[in-house]
């Protein structure tokens, strides 16, 4: 039988996060708003930075105490687990950050991604909403993981976070992917760019780490 969703979750490369507390709804929203007028992201860039922005938005939402992990869609033509399976804009793959979010008696696992929807989504429904067609498959990992080696995906071989890739990150916050020939230039001319995003992220990073979750009045995220 064919799957009723574009999308499917795969058990084997997902994480296990029960128990973990949710915030409330209100909350969600609220840190979706603030990603997405925030000065530091530029969710135009379409390719080669969701993993950058990703762990970016980990950092700070580490530093202000909000529970989270890094959910990943991947087209299954790209994990040759199938002829057909692909996801929007020619990505191979698409990562963000996933939010716990209390409904009741459970947990729903609800993802902020201001480069692909208006506001906060299921897990499912956000990795289906990018899938061209199907399927796709979704899975929830720590957020200490910044990216898989190529063409060796499995659980516990993927890249833990670390210098180099907090480097990559301000990096792809400016559009820079140094991975790449063009990238590689462009870190040349881009010098005094990089460090002013760097030295922003840093004072937004240590503001946060200082108020809380939503500052000291419990409420209203403020910007750089």
């Amino acid at each position: 039988m064919l799957p009723l969703s574009l999308t499917l979750f795969n058990t084997e490369l997902s994480e296990d996060f029960g128990g973990i507390k949710g915030l409330e709804g209100c909350d969600a929203d609220e840190i979706y708003s603030f990603l997405k007028t925030n000065s530091l992201f530029n969710w135009r860039l379409n390719h080669n930075f969701c993993e950058a922005r990703a762990e970016a938005v980990s950092l700070l939402l580490d530093a202000a105490k909000i529970p989270h992990v890094k959910c990943w869609v991947m087209g299954a033509a790209f994990l040759k687990w199938g002829y057909v399976g692909a996801l929007k804009n020619n990505w191979n793959y698409h990562v963000a950050i996933a939010l716990p979010v209390e409904n009741g008696l459970q947990v729903d696992w609800m993802v902020v991604d201001p480069s692909a929807a208006n506001g906060p989504l299921l897990v499912e429904d956000w990795a289906a909403s990018i899938t061209l067609y199907s399927h796709s498959y979704y899975f929830l990992k720590d957020s200490g993981y910044y990216i898989f080696p190529g063409n060796q995906l499995f659980k516990k071989g993927w890249h833990k976070r670390r210098q180099r890739n907090f480097r990559w990150a301000m990096q792809g916050l400016i559009g820079i992917s140094s991975l790449s020939y063009i990238g590689k230039a462009m870190l040349t001319f881009k010098k005094r760019q990089i460090r002013e995003v760097t030295l922003k992220f840093m004072k937004v990073r240590g503001r946060m780490g200082d108020e809380g979750l939503f500052g000291q009045n419990h409420r209203g995220l403020t910007h750089a």
